[in-house]
């Protein structure tokens, strides 16, 4: 198949649904698809792929939205020219994601191809441009031929302003790429564990200041801990927290993921809010990390409680503290939550997640009676 797979995201920074497309269009090419992704770019593309073609859909701007950073393109004349390549290359299907992103709506619209579209976005904060804009967004919907959400909770949060059916197809993994750096957990040592946040670290949400202040507190029992961070942001916000211990290493290369895995001990998820998944959770499972996170309901879904990792109260650095002091003391085992989350990662491999999708590609070309196989 010949398919266009568009993201609304900035593709010179990390995020959930980058990672996402990236590793959906790597499964998609190995199989013997052409694939096209088209995305903004604001600096060097971090994303990119062997045998996958990358469109530019413009430099895009920053909006504070939802308690999140959102990077997209305005510039209509850099996604008039895409809009112009999907029509002319003959695409058997487009794969938006997040279609109700303006980008994304003019895909949309000036399209006649089969449409899927996959849903990420979680908040629960009051959507006003779902809101007020219902009307005009539920016409958009309904020119899409099949709808995806990456969890219960996208799914939820999607249908308090839009009533449609959709399936839940969660993110994947390359397990294989970060079982490349199995170990166990007798690496750890308690005068040189090393702690790593993954993310955008000055984006209130991720919960990088309950970390931090963790991670002070601990150091004044375990002096030679180490916190590594990796993912773009300001660090004179914390300023007058950082020390010698703290190692920011801005923006990492997705396949560079892999080795950072290896070098660090436990690998920790604080956020606050507005999370509909976390791939960082599937990616600390397959590569054996110990996992700690906060207990918003998303983790807790995939976490299985403490079955896969280990929570703490959200927002508390002080529980945060605790439950980290007893795993770098070894006072509780992790070793039982390691080997289950290498079993539990296995369900979330694109190898069996891209077979369902190209199924639903499949169907709806047949369905829809335009494309071919």
């Amino acid at each position: 198949m010949k398919i266009a797979i568009t993201s609304p995201y900035d593709f010179s920074v990390p995020g959930g649904v980058q990672t996402h497309i990236v590793e959906l269009s790597r499964e998609l090419s190995q199989r013997g698809n052409e694939v096209t992704i088209f995305a903004p770019l604001s600096l060097t593309n971090i994303h990119t792929l062997d045998d996958v073609e990358f469109i530019d859909l413009g430099k895009p701007v920053t909006f504070s939205f939802l308690g999140s950073k959102t990077r997209i393109s305005l510039n209509i004349f850099k996604i008039i020219k895409s809009i112009k390549i999907i029509r002319k290359n003959n695409f058997d299907i487009i794969h938006i994601h997040e279609p109700l992103i303006p980008s994304q709506i003019l895909i949309n619209i000036f399209t006649n191809i089969t449409k899927i579209a996959t849903f990420h976005a979680y908040s629960d904060k009051k959507n006003y441009v779902y809101y007020y804009l219902n009307f005009i967004l539920k016409f958009m919907v309904k020119r899409l031929s099949y709808k995806i959400c990456v969890s219960k909770f996208s799914q939820k949060y999607i249908n308090k302003y839009f009533s449609f059916n959709s399936s839940i197809i969660p993110n994947g993994i390359n397990v294989n790429n970060f079982s490349n750096t199995l170990r166990t957990t007798e690496k750890i040592n308690n005068t040189s564990t090393k702690i790593c946040f993954i993310g955008r670290f000055d984006e209130p949400r991720k919960g990088f200041s309950t970390l931090l202040s963790s991670f002070i507190e601990l150091k004044k029992e375990y002096q030679e801990l180490k916190l590594v961070v990796a993912g773009p942001g300001d660090k004179k916000i914390f300023s007058n927290q950082i020390n010698k211990d703290i190692s920011f290493l801005g923006t990492i290369n997705q396949n560079d993921l892999p080795d950072l895995y290896k070098k660090v001990d436990i690998v920790c998820l604080p956020s606050l809010s507005n999370e509909s998944f976390g791939i960082v959770i599937l990616e600390s499972m397959a590569s054996a990390s110990i996992l700690v996170a906060s207990d918003i309901e998303s983790y807790k879904d995939i976490l299985n409680k403490n079955n896969y990792g280990f929570m703490f109260n959200v927002g508390s650095s002080t529980h945060l503290s605790k439950v980290l002091s007893q795993i770098i003391s070894k006072e509780i085992e992790t070793k039982e939550n390691i080997e289950n989350g290498l079993k539990n990662v296995l369900k979330y491999s694109w190898v069996k997640i891209v077979s369902e999708i190209i199924n639903i590609y499949s169907n709806e070309i047949k369905t829809n009676h335009r494309g071919k196989i």
